[in-house]
């Protein structure tokens, strides 16, 4: 298990040296450059900005943040967006949310 990952100021710097600032991943990202700041410092996640940062790094996930994005049962967006539907329609319908469908 890789545990090591960079510190905010290497994120910082790395991205400084290729001249990429958090309001560029921002854009990109479509979130706040404060957003980018609060995954960079590792405050809270949000895969879609640490893959950014990554790329933008040019370096493995992992290697930036440690194993703090391990997770194989990670779900695509559409598969959390078909989720959160079927939790909606069923509270809607006041019945029973149906359970996760395993997939292996």
């Amino acid at each position: 298990m890789n545990t090591k990952q960079m510190t905010f100021d290497d994120i910082q710097k790395g991205l400084n040296e290729k001249d990429i600032l958090f309001s560029d991943i921002a854009a990109a990202c479509e979130v706040t450059r404060s957003m980018v700041s609060i995954i960079a410092k590792g405050q809270s996640t949000s895969y879609k900005v640490a893959q950014s940062i990554c790329l933008a790094l040019n370096k493995p996930i992992n290697e930036v943040f440690g194993n703090k994005y391990d997770n194989p049962g990670r779900k695509t967006g559409k598969q959390r967006a078909d989720r959160k539907q079927q939790v909606i329609a069923a509270l809607k319908a006041n019945t029973p949310v149906p359970p996760i469908e395993i997939v292996a």
